[in-house]
């Protein structure tokens, strides 16, 4: 049996390791970004003009750098200066009416005005949000394109919203093929960054979805829009009366509380790694009556195995017998069968909401942490000269240490009665963790860390008890 334990383990890591690297070096897409000659990335771009002949021109506003196409009179992309990142929202305000007109580009101040000989276009600049005004075009059409982006996490999080009445709407970037609808709120949103056009009548709009990009028109009822191109920030949101567009989930409500408890820790840390470790240890003191109850449970079940063990070779043929037998061993040792699980309910919308807040908060790109220079990505702490399978180009210290601390939970909680195919079944999922936490982003992986740091500490001590 412990031979047939054995094999399963190594064909089971064996199996995730080729998965890994089979994802890792065929199924990223390669749609989005390709190599010119020189070997330097260059980004895809919907053309709608031609480029041949089209002319752009770049305008610097206090939060972004647009390229505006000068060649009809739209934003051909937008680059946010807070995050040294081009957004995938392009060609924001192009109307086929204007196609192959020559606009004049001229800037006032916070204003750009985009002028031909019979249409004027007025982008004015508020932070991140944009009031277009469109003249002399009476129900102006307008359109904006949102690219599907290359990483694949990134992708689960694209999608489009819109409201029907009051009740705001979402849908899969996938799910959309075509749909016509009337609104006057209507958006795309991506992992960290939204785009939203409100108005204050409702407008006639088309979304359909060509391959890798979602198309949209707009027909205005009159010549002004407002629009919110940025990060989905609540902090940024609120300032223009856009919070509803951030979603965490199912657990929406407790996500916000958690955001709150990070904002108020980062306010003093002034470190987004530490406000992590701060929030980390809040909820694991806070939930700390139901791991106490959880692990107490659990080794009440491991100190009763070896008589359970006994039970089951006496009474293998009469499983009746056999459980009310084990029945009367849980009573008589006061053992719940689920007192180890029935608190982890408790404890899991917390980590979900978490899950969502870490993997999704803005505030996190580009925040540094010790050796992290990305909290939003892997920690990358030791590059690498060639690339290996499943690790990649860099060796990420975080999840190893992970694997580390969860082996010296496994060396003090084994019981003396334990056998071989037991502790080689917690080996197993102590690798299986390692794993599935390697390449997550840094700023969750610091997180779980930490609460398996205070988790290892509580098991030690009360273990140690045990045996002592």
């Amino acid at each position: 049996m412990e031979r047939r334990v054995f094999l399963f383990l190594i064909l089971t890591l064996s199996f995730f390791l080729f998965y890994f690297y089979w994802w890792n070096r065929y199924s990223p897409p390669q749609f989005s970004k390709e190599k010119n000659i020189s070997g330097e990335r260059k980004e895809k771009k919907v053309e709608i003009i031609p480029s041949s002949t089209e002319v752009l021109k770049e305008v610097t506003t206090d939060k972004f750098v647009v390229t505006y196409s000068i060649t009809g009179g739209y934003i051909k992309k937008i680059l946010i200066k807070p995050y040294k990142e081009t957004l995938p929202f392009q060609n924001i305000g192009y109307s086929s009416q204007d196609r192959g007109k020559n606009f004049k580009l001229i800037q006032k101040n916070d204003t750009v005005i985009l002028s031909s000989d019979d249409t004027v276009k007025e982008f004015k600049f508020k932070g991140f949000l944009i009031h277009l005004k469109i003249k002399p075009q009476k129900k102006p059409e307008i359109f904006f394109s949102n690219s599907l982006e290359s990483n694949r996490l990134s992708q689960r999080f694209q999608e489009v919203f819109y409201k029907e009445k009051t009740a705001l709407k979402r849908a899969s970037f996938f799910k959309i093929k075509e749909k016509r609808l009337s609104t006057s709120f209507l958006g795309a949103r991506s992992r960290y960054y939204c785009l939203v056009f409100r108005s204050k009548k409702d407008f006639s709009s088309k979304l359909i979805r060509k391959k890798k990009e979602i198309l949209g028109s707009l027909i205005l009822p009159s010549g002004e829009i407002d629009i919110y191109v940025g990060p989905q920030s609540l902090s940024e949101l609120k300032k223009y009366g856009f919070e509803e567009v951030v979603s965490y989930g199912m657990f929406h409500g407790i996500a916000l509380i958690l955001i709150k408890i990070l904002y108020f820790f980062n306010s003093f840390t002034k470190n987004w790694g530490l406000s992590i470790i701060l929030l980390s240890t809040s909820i694991y003191f806070l939930l700390f009556p139901f791991t106490a109850k959880s692990t107490k449970a659990m080794k009440r079940m491991q100190e009763v195995q070896p008589q359970i063990e006994e039970l089951r070779k006496k009474y293998k043929d009469n499983p009746a017998k056999l459980n009310k037998e084990i029945i009367e061993l849980y009573r008589e040792h006061r053992v719940n069968p689920l007192g180890g699980c029935l608190p982890l309910f408790f404890q899991l919308p917390v980590f979900i909401a978490l899950y969502q807040v870490l993997l999704r908060l803005v505030e996190l790109k580009g925040a540094n942490f010790l050796w992290i220079k990305d909290l939003t990505s892997p920690d990358r702490a030791i590059p690498l000269k060639i690339a290996i399978p499943f690790v990649g180009e860099y060796i990420n210290i975080l999840p190893l240490l992970l694997v580390v601390i969860n082996l010296l939970q496994q060396k003090f909680t084994q019981l003396p009665s334990q056998d071989t195919q037991q502790r080689q079944m917690g080996m197993f999922f102590v690798v299986f963790i390692g794993i599935i936490f390697y390449h997550f982003p840094s700023g969750l992986v610091l997180y779980w860390l930490t609460q398996n740091i205070f988790t290892f500490i509580y098991q030690f001590r009360l273990y140690r008890v045990s045996f002592s």
